[in-house]
């Protein structure tokens, strides 16, 4: 059975949980926090760039789009353009804010069509071609919302036959594979596309026609667009690697099986972490749950890294299709993917809440420890990437845009002791998580052989 879950209930017990764990271990009043008195640390010594490279987005479907395949998209993009002048001048549309508006959705149209020698692995090559349709259809669809020249419904298909092809790809899939696992990492990620499709981009949006806003029916023209970009790119990846494959097999039950199993672990770990008299696994047991005893100040970066880490992968238990308690996910290699996802989390929380015990503050024991930890962390994020798993590749997709925000972080004008002590926990937690995730990997690869 299907259970169904408003996101504004799941924001809600979500944040009230972990903001109650954290008023319970804040020691406000009872214990100094860690930054009242921090160790001393030379930020102006922090380097502010690194010779390690993050590793690129790994290839998981092993066939791409074909030349013409390519082209066909990007044409689209330019067929879609065509009625905008080109300048838009005032004297063509004197509104500024309309104006600004579709001149700004055209050049993110063109900036996210993939170069002609731009190396991108045929999953992200797809997701590109879907932003630059849906830009250049949010505006064309506003220019046709703001002018007599076409009707915003007429630029795509409507929402309810884009819809009913996105909801029957989804029903063919997974199609046949090399075998489970790479079934699992290459149906995975495009059967993601239809789910979200489904159930957030073409939900709560009305038709363009209905739109009296033209951004608005802009945007609406824009989802439909970019769904419709997600079904033909799904359909010939599917096609191809099917097609590509010398002795194809079914294997939707055995990914099902898998599914199962692992979301029967993960529903132990739950259990274990919230005792009895939980009304719904899903809910965050908060960061105490993790912790026998403290080992460290309150807020130390060690401390702060458990709780914003819980909160962030309960955020995923709530609204990923997780094979949880009566639920199981209509979808199975989503379904396996994303479950594998959260086991890797709790098995970094684990690992993290250990050291927290342990009294590691996670504080850097000098500037050069922040370069020796990033490098540690691409080290571990390069061999996940690397892996001859495929699920151990896509789940590299999921933690390499961790390192953006640390990076830019320390690349800033305006640093501090605090920030930079954040971003050596957060790189810790990479290296932490990537870890566990090929471990995941390995196990999830293991079943599948015995």
């Amino acid at each position: 059975m299907t259970r169904r879950v408003t996101r504004r209930h799941a924001l809600a017990a979500v944040g009230a949980t972990a903001l109650g764990s954290l008023a319970g271990c804040s020691g406000v009043g009872s214990e100094p926090g860690f930054w009242d008195d921090p160790p001393s640390l030379d930020v102006d010594a922090v380097p502010r760039e690194f010779d390690d490279s993050v590793p690129a987005r790994p290839r998981i479907v092993p066939v791409g789009f074909e030349p013409e395949v390519a082209a066909a998209f990007a044409d689209r993009v330019d067929r879609l353009l065509g009625p905008i002048p080109d300048p838009l001048t005032a004297e063509r549309l004197p509104h500024g804010g309309f104006r600004e508006r579709i001149e700004s959705e055209r050049a993110a149209a063109r900036e996210a069509l993939p170069g002609a020698d731009e190396p991108l692995p045929p999953l992200g090559a797809a997701g590109r071609y879907a932003a630059a349709r849906d830009h250049a259809a949010t505006a064309v669809g506003t220019w046709a919302g703001v002018t007599f020249e076409g009707e915003p419904e007429a630029v795509a298909a409507d929402g309810g036959t884009v819809r009913g092809r996105a909801s029957g790809a989804l029903d063919a899939l997974p199609g046949p594979a090399a075998d489970p696992l790479a079934g699992t990492a290459v149906y995975g990620p495009i059967e993601r596309w239809y789910d979200e499709s489904l159930r957030r981009t073409l939900v709560g949006g009305g038709s363009p026609a209905d739109e009296a806003n033209p951004i608005r029916a802009g945007e609406a023209v824009g989802n439909v667009e970019r769904v419709q970009s997600y079904v033909e790119a799904g359909r010939y990846l599917r096609d191809r690697y099917a097609a590509s494959l010398a002795d194809p097999e079914p294997v939707a039950e055995p990914i099902r099986r898998e599914m199962n199993r692992l979301g029967r672990v993960v529903g132990d770990r739950l259990r274990e972490l919230h005792g009895e008299g939980v009304e719904d696994l899903r809910e965050s047991p908060g960061p105490e749950a993790f912790v026998d005893g403290r080992g460290v100040a309150t807020d130390a970066p060690s401390d702060s890294l458990l709780s914003s880490a819980v909160y962030r992968s309960f955020d995923g238990v709530w609204f990923d299709p997780v094979a949880l308690g009566d639920y199981e996910p209509d979808h199975p290699a989503t379904g396996l993917t994303r479950t594998a996802l959260v086991l890797t989390r709790l098995r970094a929380l684990d690992d993290i809440a250990a050291r927290v015990e342990a009294g590691e503050t996670m504080f850097p024991d000098g500037p050069d420890a922040i370069g020796a930890a990033r490098g540690a962390a691409v080290a571990s994020a390069s061999s996940l990437a690397d892996h001859e798993n495929p699920l151990a590749r896509w789940l590299a997709t999921q933690f390499l845009p961790l390192f953006a925000e640390q990076d830019e972080a320390l690349a800033a004008d305006e640093r501090s002791v605090r920030s930079a002590a954040e971003a050596y926990a957060e790189y810790r937690w990479i290296e932490t998580v990537t870890g566990e995730a090929e471990a995941v990997a390995a196990s999830v690869a293991s079943e599948f052989e015995s």
